[in-house]
């Protein structure tokens, strides 16, 4: 990653190691560790049944579990929507934050065409 083009020009302009590794370097690979973070984050809450089964914790998990051991529709179909929508809004914040962290993504920026 500091091998590359942009980062070769970096130092030939002057640049400190810190401006290099902080300015340009981190803000590339940020956005796979983004990526990962938020599709870890949506599982990590998907899968708390599990963790509230195994130690019998009150909470959301274990009533999706009692809800389909007394075959309950309405709760399980209310749990599914709301595990679909935080997926959905954690995935949202990360596209958010991709804009903020890559500006090749903006779309007014100086010098584009």
């Amino acid at each position: 990653m500091l091998r590359t083009d942009y980062i070769k020009f970096a130092r030939a302009r002057g640049l400190s190691n810190r401006a290099i590794h902080f300015g340009h370097a981190l803000k590339n690979t940020l956005v796979p560790v983004m990526t990962i973070t938020g599709l870890q984050l949506g599982g990590l809450i998907a899968f708390a049944i599990i963790t509230e089964t195994v130690f019998q914790w009150p909470g959301m998990g274990l009533l999706f579990i009692q809800a389909v051991t007394f075959a309950d529709i309405p709760v399980m179909a209310a749990y599914l929507c709301l595990i679909a929508l935080i997926f959905v809004l954690i995935n949202l914040v990360v596209d958010l934050l991709y804009f903020v962290v890559d500006p090749r993504l903006r779309v007014g920026h100086a010098g584009g065409h």
